[in-house]
C-alpha cells in the first residue's frame, strides 16, 4: 500500500498526490487517510478515484495532521505500506522499497539537510515493529514536540536502530537537497519541504 493523509490545511495538494501515486504504482493500492479533510475534498476523492482506499474521517488534530501519522502507518489496512508525506512528488515506480525493509524494521533515509537526522517523510514498513508503537507513543506524549521527525531525534537521536533499515537516499531526495546542487539522475521521490515546497508544487508541479 502507498499511502498518505492530510486535513484541510494541504488538501488542495491531495489530488496532485494521487494522480502521481496512480500514474507510477500499478501494483499497490494506494491510500488516504482523511486527518480532517472538508467534506467537499472528500467527496471528490470518492467520486473521482473510486479505487483509492479512504479511511475513516479523523476529527482534525488541534496542531497538526502529523500527529496522526504514525497511527496511520499502524492502523493502514495492508501489512506493507509505504507512507509519504502529500508533499512527496512520486516520480517512478517505487514499489521495490518494500525489498529493501528488513522484517520487524521500519524503512527510513536520512534528513542531509537537518545534521543527518532520519528523515520521515518517508515511512516504509512490512509489518509493525515495536519502534513503529513506541515512536506513536512518544509524539502523542502531549509535550511540546514539533512532529513525529522530532519526536523520533528525541527518543534515539541520529543513532543507527535495529529497528530501523536505512534506505538509499533516492527513496526521499530532499527540496534543500535540490537547491544546494546536490541531485541524483536515480532519484525515485522529491521531498518538497516546507512552505516553498508546498508553494513550488501549487504554482509549478500542479499546472
Amino acid at each position: 500500500m502507498i499511502l498518505t493523509g492530510v486535513d484541510s490545511n494541504h488538501e488542495d495538494l491531495i489530488e496532485w498526490w494521487i494522480k502521481n501515486a496512480q500514474k507510477h504504482v500499478k501494483g499497490e493500492t494506494i491510500g488516504v487517510w482523511d486527518f480532517g479533510m472538508t467534506p467537499m475534498t472528500r467527496s471528490i476523492i470518492e467520486h473521482n478515484y473510486p479505487n483509492v482506499w479512504l479511511s475513516i474521517p479523523l476529527d482534525k488534530h488541534k496542531t497538526s495532521g502529523w500527529f496522526y501519522k504514525l497511527h496511520a502507518v499502524i492502523d493502514a489496512p495492508e501489512k506493507r505500506v509505504a507512507w509519504l508525506d502529500v508533499d512527496c512528488e512520486i516520480l517512478t515506480d517505487i514499489s521495490d522499497v518494500f525489498d529493501l525493509v528488513k522484517p520487524e524494521t521500519i524503512g527510513l533515509t536520512r534528513d542531509w539537510v537537518r545534521g543527518d537526522w532520519w528523515a520521515t517523510g518517508v515511512i516504509v514498513v512490512n509489518d509493525r515493529p515495536n519502534l513503529l508503537y513506541e515512536w506513536n507513543n512518544r509524539l502523542n506524549k502531549g509535550d511540546d514536540i514539533r512532529g513525529d521527525q522530532e519526536a523520533l531525534l528525541d527518543m534515539i537521536d541520529k543513532n543507527t536502530h535495529p529497528e530501523i533499515t536505512e534506505l538509499p537516499q533516492e527513496y526521499q531526495w530532499l527540496r534543500i537537497s535540490l537547491n544546494q546542487g546536490k541531485d541524483s539522475p536515480t532519484k525515485k521521490v522529491i521531498h518538497w519541504t516546507g512552505p516553498k515546497g508546498r508553494d513550488h508544487i501549487r504554482n509549478n508541479l500542479m499546472k
